[in-house]
């Protein structure tokens, strides 16, 4: 409730209508309303004439507000700037409104308050009048002050840009809210809420529709039960929705008050309704629209930073005077001597020769890939970029640096950084994956614009191909401008001498065309290809084939393992690809390099002795005590003995010069890098997991220890010889896990590879130890001499399988009936034992010193099968080959005997010379009978690869019972 204080006295603004009620009680200053709900009005002061009519003439002094419209622009949204342009002033804007009102009239009329409303397009005035006490003659007064108000503003017909209409006044019946909230904009709709009863529709008619013409009144459904109650009436004009909110807040209907806000409208686009209406359609058209903006304005963009990156057009670096000035700050930064690394590289022998082999190819038109491959440390990164300084465009993708990464998404991201492609907008992959979803969810097929890793990749590198295409293109140009220029400069010389042969010349220029200088084809290097596993490496090097196959760039390849080389000629299968394989420095180059790195310097040169005091003469010989003790550290022969141990690997030298000038003695520095290469050999080598890091474990232990001894023995063995052995059996893809894991090397000639070597030089060490190891040597000796025991056995198992197919068993126990009773058994027994079994070599004989009384004899199925051969059908035969063998050889055995090693008692008294039992072991046997002639000889061969297996065996089941001692002493 608004007071006002005169004279003293606080004086507060009841209504007339309490006033006529409580009239007795009301003391004579107070704030009076009139009953009639028309302008509200308050009773500021009562005024009395002096004189003799002052009985008569009694006023008081009232205060009422009227509200004019149209004055200022309506705030149609939040970002709507007019209004800001018209309230940069406030007075500016009060001094607009006081021109729009009258200068005179009557009552005493006096402007007392300007309150503009710039966000509802108009502003309160509140002026005050004098009037007698009576209510009707007050409410008629302050009607009457705003009808000539709003008559004058007729007359006047001032009209604005922002409305062709002429302003307007209307009177204030309730008290106007004045507030600023930002969200509450400006509404056709308003929304009546009630402080007490509601009202009917017509009586909201009745009070709303002086404002503008009214579209609908919505009143609050009585099922709704919230408080408060309210109702909402829609003008046709957002000028009728401002003159309600600002003339009929507050006002009061019957036994009702009136609080007015404004409803945000929310608009309805028909083309947007249609949109969302028909999702089926919109959906695809909007992605493919998206998409094809993304293509029409970010493409042309990425290509220009693409082509930027190879060129180099924009790189500070490439300006000499700047370029000079950041190599210098490096050096000096790093402290490194510009000559190092070309002292470092000297000491490989063949580096160069290999660099000018590379150079050579690169000045050739681009044909196929070159591989080069090495172990790290031999200088492949150092080559290319010896081989490729002198190019002008050159495109390096460092694969490693992409394997590292954890998901494909950062490898994308990573490529592109490396390529110059920006920008790059990850979450369009996660958006198009969205829109497919939901596609696919409302229509029930998939549009096939989802976007993968995998597709953004090859985006980047179709973009890679544009931009060398272009380049292509470019060079070309000014190529054939610059020699048409020539041609055009020499024929306007020779056109007075030769006529007509300038026409036939000027003929062909548009003809002409030019292979590009060997500088201006670009280069693309794949470092450390194949190296780590990497998810897109399939989709680089088949897009590097097609670029290297049109013609736009060399393509270099660097790995460690010859794995990339074979990778590489799978895609590139028509044409074979460059390979240049780097190998460690040689041991004196080895020798040269640590020289290089371990030689201390040596002290400045003493001055004269009689310049110095005794202080500094001491401590320049303790200077000189201590170099000769660093230069005797480093001698020659400990310096040969490193390199001889540690090889020519540079990885390793790099280690052994660090420990040493860290403090360690030289032997020390070995042995710490002997035991470290022995660890990383049994974890990698004779783990049980199923990758070695990066690699995939194509490989048994027993296979890489039979290769591990016989690299102890031998530095190198024949890779033909090893990948035939009985352990690798002519399967290659062990010694290529190997390779790849590099715990070997293979050495490569002709394109093909001839030798197998450690994987470091350092490793031929290791595996001394490892083999010197007496528990873990036996432990992986047995464990191989059992391999060989399966292998054989497996052996003898397909032979007596093809064996039983050809009916050799049958044919020999035919007479089995024959010998079916024990009485027959034990007639043939001493047949074959001779003199009562004393040779102990029967079939139920053999080990009869050892059986008790009543036991079983124990049966041998080779000596029974050989007997019931000899008694049955085919005994003949037998006697006749027995006979036919003795006579050309001093002792004979059934061929089963000889199959299973067991000799007769003949043979046994033979055995004591070593050149006859070898005779005897490697004599063909006897005829097989019942099989055909046409059989004898594969029988014979079976009969012969089991015999030797079961030698072998024999001869490894001796290694396994002495390995097994061995450890049993340990």
């Amino acid at each position: 409730m608004l007071s006002f204080r005169t004279g003293g006295r606080a004086l507060c603004r009841p209504t007339w209508k309490l006033q006529s009620q409580h009239s007795a009680l009301q003391p004579p200053g107070k704030l009076l309303r009139p009953a009639a709900r028309f302008i509200h009005v308050d009773r500021l002061e009562h005024e009395a004439d002096s004189g003799a009519e002052a009985s008569e003439v009694d006023t008081d002094k009232y205060r009422a507000g009227l509200f004019i419209d149209k004055v200022f622009p309506l705030k149609m949204a939040a970002f709507d700037f007019r209004p800001y342009i018209w309230s940069r002033n406030t007075e500016a804007m009060k001094k607009k409104v006081g021109d729009l009102l009258p200068k005179e009239l009557p009552h005493h009329f006096a402007v007392c308050e300007i309150e503009p409303h710039k966000r509802d397009g108009g502003s309160i005035v509140y002026f005050t009048f004098s009037a007698p006490g009576s209510q009707d003659k007050v409410k008629q007064i302050a009607e009457g002050l705003v009808s000539a108000v709003n008559t004058e503003l007729a007359t006047r017909d001032k009209r604005s840009w922002y409305d062709l209409e002429p302003a307007r006044s209307l009177p204030v019946r309730g008290v106007p809210f004045s507030e600023d909230i930002v969200r509450m904009l400006p509404s056709k709709k308003i929304k009546v809420e009630f402080v007490g009863p509601d009202l009917t529709v017509e009586q909201l008619y009745r009070e709303f529709r002086e404002f503008g013409l009214i579209l609908d009144i919505e009143t609050q459904p009585t099922s709704n039960k919230d408080t408060p109650r309210w109702a909402i009436v829609h003008y046709s004009q957002l000028r009728g929705a401002t003159r309600a909110r600002n003339c009929a807040h507050g006002d009061v209907v019957g036994s009702t008050r009136l609080l007015l806000s404004y409803v945000r409208e929310t608009h309805t686009n028909v083309v947007i309704q249609w949109f969302k209406d028909h999702t089926k359609f919109t959906i695809p058209l909007a992605a493919a629209a998206l998409i094809a903006a993304i293509y029409a304005i970010f493409d042309p963009i990425r290509e220009f930073f693409v082509e930027n990156k190879i060129t180099h057009r924009f790189n500070l670096s490439q300006i000499p005077i700047l370029g000079n000035m950041r190599k210098a700050a490096m050096r000096s930064l790093l402290r490194r001597d510009s000559s190092s690394s070309s002292e470092e590289m000297s000491a490989w022998t063949g580096l160069f020769d290999q660099k000018d082999r590379l150079v050579s190819i690169l000045n050739e038109p681009p044909e196929s890939f070159v591989v080069v491959t090495g172990p790290h440390g031999s200088g492949k990164t150092k080559l290319v970029e010896l081989a490729t300084q002198e190019k002008k465009y050159r495109i390096v993708i460092d694969a490693n640096n992409l394997a590292s990464q954890h998901s494909e998404l950062e490898q994308m991201t990573l490529l592109a950084r490396q390529l110059g492609w920006w920008p790059v907008f990850n979450s369009i992959i996660g958006i198009t994956n969205t829109i497919d979803l939901m596609v696919t969810a409302t229509t029930g097929s998939k549009a096939g614009i989802s976007a993968t890793p995998e597709s953004q990749v090859r985006r980047i590198l179709e973009c890679l191909a544009l931009v060398l295409t272009k380049i292509r293109h470019n060079r070309l140009d000014v190529l054939n401008a610059d020699e048409q220029r020539k041609r055009k400069a020499r024929l306007a010389q020779e056109s007075q001498q030769i006529a007509g042969s300038s026409n036939a010349e000027a003929a062909s220029f548009g003809s002409s065309s030019h292979a590009l200088s060997p500088e201006d084809i670009p280069v693309i290097v794949l470092e450390n290809f194949m190296d780590k596993d990497l998810a897109f490496s399939k989709i680089i090097i088949e897009w590097a084939a097609s670029v290297v196959e049109a013609g736009l760039a060399h393509c270099i390849i660097t790995t460690n393992s010859i794995s990339g080389y074979h990778e590489v000629q799978r895609v590139e299968s028509h044409r074979a690809a460059s390979l240049i394989s780097l190998d460690d420095s040689s041991p004196m180059g080895a020798i040269t390099l640590l020289q290089r790195q371990l030689t201390p310097e040596a002290p400045a040169q003493v001055p004269a002795p009689d310049t110095l005091d005794e202080k500094a003469l001491e401590a320049h010989e303790q200077l000189v005590a201590e170099y000769q003790r660093k230069l005797d550290a480093v001698s020659g022969d400990r310096i040969a003995y490193a390199a001889s141990v540690l090889g020519g690997r540079l990885e390793d030298l790099q280690i052994f010069v660090q420990k040493v000038k860290a403090g360690e003695s030289i032997g020390s520095a070995i042995e710490d890098i002997i035991q470290r290469s022995i660890t990383e050999v049994r974890k990698h080598a004779f783990a049980n997991d199923t990758e070695v890091g990066q690699c995939e474990h194509t490989w048994s232990p027993e296979q890489f220890w039979y290769l591990l001894t016989e690299l102890a023995r031998h530095e190198s063995v024949e890779y033909d010889r090893m990948r035939n052995s009985a352990l690798f059996a002519g399967n290659d893809s062990a010694l290529l896990g190997l390779a790849e894991a590099q715990l070997i090397t293979m050495v490569y000639d002709n394109d093909r590879p001839s030798r197998i070597r450690p994987g470091r030089p350092v490793y031929y060490a290791a595996f001394n130890r490892i083999v010197d190891d007496p528990g873990f040597s036996s432990t992986m000796a047995i464990r191989m001499h059992k391999a060989f025991v399966d292998l054989e056995t497996a052996k003898i198992r397909k032979a007596e399988e093809e064996l039983a197919l050809l009916n050799v068993f049958k044919a020999s126990v035919d007479s089995y009936n024959t010998l079916a009773s024990n009485f027959a058994i034990i007639t043939a027994s001493k047949d074959i034992s001779g003199s009562g079994g004393s040779g102990g070599d029967g079939w139920w004989s053999r080990n009869k010193s050892k059986a008790k009384d009543g036991d079983i004899p124990q049966l041998y199925p080779e000596a029974y099968i050989a007997q019931a051969a000899r008694s049955g059908m085919y005994s003949n035969g037998l006697d006749d080959t027995r006979k036919a063998s003795r006579a050309n050889e001093p002792s004979s055995q059934s061929w089963l005997g000889w199959l299973f090693g067991r000799s007769t008692s003949s043979q046994k008294q033979a055995g004591s010379n070593a050149n006859d039992e070898k005779q005897s072991n490697n004599a063909w046997p006897m005829a097989v009978p019942g099989i055909p002639l046409e059989l004898q000889g594969r029988v014979r061969f079976l009969l012969n690869v089991i015999h030797s297996s079961q030698l072998k065996i024999d001869k490894w089941d001796e290694e396994i019972k002495s390995r097994a001692t061995r450890l049993a002493g340990l």
